[in-house]
């Protein structure tokens, strides 16, 4: 009840003192990755935040983008063309572009402590341990007739695992596991507890994360659920927040940053 009552004055309080860029516009915000005194995020304008969520600064963009990851000291992001990895240094300047030969659009870009990863949505998973030569895994091809072929939205990589997920061919969303060098990936339930109830999750991921202090996997939906994937493949849980889709879950320290559509942000704290 405590941690609910918290949650609400936060997201409150962040709304209404950081909602307004310093030139009157609403930032809207996709991603983000934490620094050590505060996240860097990034959307329609490439921001700074400081550790309690509040907007810095904020610097224009060319194009606007949807997913972000710290690697190396650079920062790797994709726009909602999904035709290359744009590279980036910590003032927005565009260093690199990264093309790639592959059948479908980048959704996805995380960065793991010794490799970068990220999804395309035709079920293409691509991993790089220096940013130059990149590994692509056909998904589909190699659990044809095993799983659905995917349409894969969302990568988080921690804990010495990776998560990749997104919607099937059948429709329905799904999760999969791999350790280490991901030579085999399997599927991880999205069963839940509701009302002391069994369900599964329906809502399409968006985003996918990473939370070494909660040892948790986190998906990022629509429908504004927030799905927690704990090493417990018992415990799973389901939350809803007040946004039409969540972008991102980015951890520092014991706090998150919760980013979401329309404009939502919100710093969570335990």
């Amino acid at each position: 009840m405590m941690h609910s009552a918290l949650r609400t004055i936060m997201a409150g309080f962040l709304l209404l003192c950081g909602l307004v860029a310093a030139r009157g516009q609403e930032v809207r915000l996709h991603a983000a990755v934490a620094e050590p005194d505060g996240f860097v995020a990034v959307g329609e304008v490439f921001a700074h935040l400081g550790s309690d969520g509040q907007i810095l600064d904020v610097l224009p963009l060319e194009v606007p983008l949807v997913s972000l990851a710290s690697f190396g000291g650079r920062l790797y992001a994709i726009d909602s063309s999904g035709t290359d990895i744009i590279v980036m240094d910590g003032s927005a300047q565009v260093e690199a572009r990264i093309a790639f030969y592959i059948k479908g659009r980048l959704k996805a870009v995380a960065a793991a402590e010794d490799a970068l990863w990220a999804v395309t949505d035709a079920g293409e998973i691509l991993r790089s341990a220096d940013s130059d030569v990149w590994d692509v895994t056909d998904f589909n091809a190699q659990y044809d007739g095993f799983y659905p072929a995917m349409d894969f939205r969302a990568v988080a990589a921690g804990g010495g695992s990776i998560l990749v997920a997104g919607v099937g061919e059948d429709g329905r969303p799904a999760a999969f596991v791999s350790f280490g060098s991901a030579a085999v990936w399997s599927e991880r339930t999205l069963d839940y507890t509701a009302q002391g109830r069994p369900a599964m999750l329906e809502a399409v991921p968006a985003a996918a994360s990473f939370d070494a202090v909660q040892d948790s996997f986190y998906l990022l939906c629509e429908g504004g659920v927030m799905f927690r994937l704990p090493a417990c493949s018992h415990c799973n849980s389901l939350s809803r927040y007040q946004a039409d889709t969540l972008y991102a879950r980015v951890p520092l320290g014991f706090n998150a940053l919760v980013l979401g559509s329309g404009g939502f942000r919100l710093l969570e704290m335990p």
